[in-house]
């Protein structure tokens, strides 16, 4: 696996054990309260953004593979309007869910179209 996949594979199930099981954490450790702060969800969204145009290689890459690149937009738009647009927490947990998953899709399918193309010669 090309290691910008990787990482953009781990960093969604980041954002996915942030969102989801940080109400979890927070009950058996309230030390953690912390990470509940928006600034926290800003700076994964941040790094996420950052880890995928490291792993879209550049515009020759962008345009051979626009729409698993169009997937990972969409992905990212849902982490920052989940960290920047005032909504309900609910609302919130959904939307960088989704986001997070769609994100780890496209590096998902950018790694297997890499690992397809390599197998092949």
């Amino acid at each position: 696996m090309r290691s910008s996949d990787a990482a953009g594979i781990g960093l969604s199930a980041l954002c996915l054990v942030h969102c989801l099981g940080l109400p979890v954490l927070i009950a058996f450790s309230p030390a953690l309260v912390w990470m509940e702060d928006e600034r926290v969800h800003l700076l994964l969204a941040i790094g996420a953004l950052v880890v995928t145009l490291v792993a879209a290689g550049g515009w020759p890459s962008i345009r051979s593979k626009p729409l698993i690149y169009l997937v990972a937009g969409i992905g990212l738009s849902l982490l920052f309007a989940g960290a920047l647009i005032e909504m309900s927490e609910m609302q919130e947990r959904i939307v960088t869910s989704i986001g997070a998953l769609t994100l780890a899709s496209a590096h998902l399918a950018s790694w297997m179209r890499t690992r397809h193309r390599h197998v092949g010669h």
